[in-house]
């Protein structure tokens, strides 16, 4: 999941995504800057940009938005 997530926020160009949680929380990204893999946890800026969670790689299942074309 984290390597899906890691293509999402590569892809150019970039297209929004959101992430699902396992406790039914669902984040959307709509901007690459807002949101980083990090080891085993995705770090999600929060609207307005003060706050951030992090979201464990165990509680994701799924990214949703768009795929990525294959070269």
């Amino acid at each position: 999941m984290l390597n899906q997530i890691r293509e999402y926020l590569r892809a150019v160009p970039f297209r929004p995504f959101e992430i699902h949680c396992t406790n039914g929380d669902a984040f959307w990204i709509e901007h690459p800057e807002n949101a980083a893999v990090v080891a085993h946890q995705v770090v999600v800026a929060l609207p307005g940009g003060e706050s951030v969670t992090t979201l464990s790689a165990l509680h994701i299942v799924r990214a949703s938005g768009f795929e990525v074309a294959q070269a």
